[in-house]
């Protein structure tokens, strides 16, 4: 059974590096399948504080803060920026994907987003908008134009933290040229 792209029926199951899993899934076989995910989060004093986040599977260790302008102390990565980074990591990874499952030659995509914080009319804060720049060089845009679109639209289609921040907010795909 070969894959190009992922129907979302009647497909391997996609691995982290693009390659499919050594037995066919039908989508009906995986309707109950869950993935549980953990992280550790501790915290020292008030608002002003900080803290640290840690991975439960790789034990990977992030200090956490509040940002200054919201009344933090701006030491560690604050909400905002781990929810970009997030909506970053999952969107870099899943273009990656793509890039080599449509042959397109990119050893090391990159990108940034940036966020739009605004008051909330119910009170607080909240995340207005995102726009994810995926960085391409010049000369890849000049060869593969196409291509690309089609890698970035693969990957705003799948990538999994980007549709549940699409719900809460507007998330843009725009490209920087590099």
């Amino acid at each position: 059974m070969t894959e190009a792209v992922p129907s979302g029926k009647q497909t391997r199951a996609p691995q982290a590096d693009g390659e499919t899993g050594g037995s066919a899934t039908l989508d009906s076989e995986r309707a109950g399948e869950t993935h549980p995910y953990e992280v550790l989060i501790s915290w020292s004093g008030d608002g002003a504080g900080a803290g640290e986040l840690r991975t439960a599977s790789a034990g990977i260790a992030v200090s956490i803060g509040g940002a200054r302008e919201l009344g933090g102390r701006g030491r560690g990565a604050n909400p905002e920026e781990l929810l970009l980074g997030a909506v970053g990591a999952c969107f870099v990874n899943t273009w990656a994907i793509f890039l080599k499952k449509l042959g397109v030659t990119y050893a090391e995509p990159s990108l940034r987003v940036t966020g739009e914080l605004e008051n909330d009319p119910a009170g607080g804060y909240r995340m207005r908008r995102a726009t994810i720049h995926p960085r391409v060089p010049s000369s890849l845009l000049v060869e593969k134009r196409d291509e690309i679109a089609k890698t970035l639209q693969l990957a705003e289609k799948y990538c999994i933290i980007s549709k549940v921040a699409k719900a809460a907010m507007s998330v843009d795909v725009v490209v920087e040229e590099v």
